[in-house]
């Protein structure tokens, strides 16, 4: 039986062992942590010109291989250096519940704000990123989406949100949440953000059949954004997905190692970062190549 338990025991270490790789990372904490990375930036560089690690469906933890995107909290998104969120709300009740299409986060948006602003008031020189979108049916609202997203930003606090419609330089959103509208004010209020898209440049092509085709459209728009204007944000999905043949999951296990290898291999001296790059189970390593891009 030893030997038998020997051999179980060294299958298991593997399996653990290939759902934390540089690249990609199935398990709960990163393998490394870069928590004020910022910090080191000057104030003066636009935020649109940086070079930043985020994900694609942050909350999406829950409902089955198809709706789940990520395995890292919130808390340890940041830990590892995430700075752009990608938040799905649907409108239920006046409320503001995390989705992912169908598919109920077991969280909501308070909850969202509540965990970026403890990061925030420990980690002052860092910013946020946040695209806030509404998603599936809404349901029995007395409300408009606007008005349900105001409570929730006066409930956490006005003073940890910079409301501006341009995007801001990094000195101007240190200690702020930067909110990137992906919905209408209506005519209700002032924005809350710049708007998105707006003029921001995105290569979003999550209908995936071929993952080799997927990786020559994020090539493409990285290439894209390190020739582009430093005022321009760019912004490329490394995320998609195909029913049957590319859950989630197994296109980021074809597609991160890929991003990752490129951005080992980049060259000092481009024009501008790679820009905002947005992942599923992105590997600690992965997001750390990102981040040093700002230096390249």
């Amino acid at each position: 039986m030893a030997p038998l338990f020997r051999i179980i025991i060294c299958l298991l270490a593997a399996e653990v062992f290939a759902d934390q790789t540089p690249a990609f990372d199935r398990s709960e904490v990163p393998s490394v942590t870069w928590p004020d990375w910022m910090s080191y930036l000057p104030d003066y560089l636009p935020l649109s010109s940086l070079a930043i690690p985020g994900t694609h469906d942050t909350m999406a933890f829950y409902g089955g291989n198809l709706a789940e995107c990520q395995c890292w909290r919130l808390p340890n998104q940041y830990k590892a250096g995430i700075r752009f969120l990608d938040i799905r709300c649907r409108h239920y009740q006046d409320r503001l519940p995390i989705h992912h299409g169908i598919s109920y986060q077991r969280t909501d948006f308070p909850m969202v704000l509540n965990d970026t602003v403890t990061f925030l008031m420990e980690h002052p020189m860092e910013t946020v990123m946040m695209r806030v979108k509404e998603e599936y049916d809404p349901y029995q609202n007395t409300r408009s989406f606007y008005k349900s997203v105001d409570e929730a930003v006066k409930q956490v606090g006005e003073q940890w949100f910079l409301r501006t419609t341009r995007l801001p330089t990094l000195g101007e959103a240190r200690g702020k949440i930067v909110i990137l509208q992906d919905f209408s004010a209506g005519g209700e209020g002032p924005a809350f953000g710049p708007p998105y898209p707006g003029s921001m440049s995105i290569s979003d092509a999550y209908q995936v059949n071929d993952d080799a085709v997927k990786w020559t459209e994020v090539l493409r728009h990285l290439n894209v954004a390190q020739n582009g204007d430093p005022e321009r944000p760019f912004l490329t999905y490394t995320s998609g997905v195909h029913w049957l043949l590319y859950p989630p999951e197994t296109l980021a296990r074809k597609i991160n190692p890929r991003v990752y290898e490129y951005l080992k291999g980049k060259a000092v001296g481009a024009k501008r970062s790679v820009g905002v790059v947005i992942m599923d189970f992105p590997g600690a390593e992965l997001v750390r190549e990102i981040i040093l891009d700002n230096w390249k």
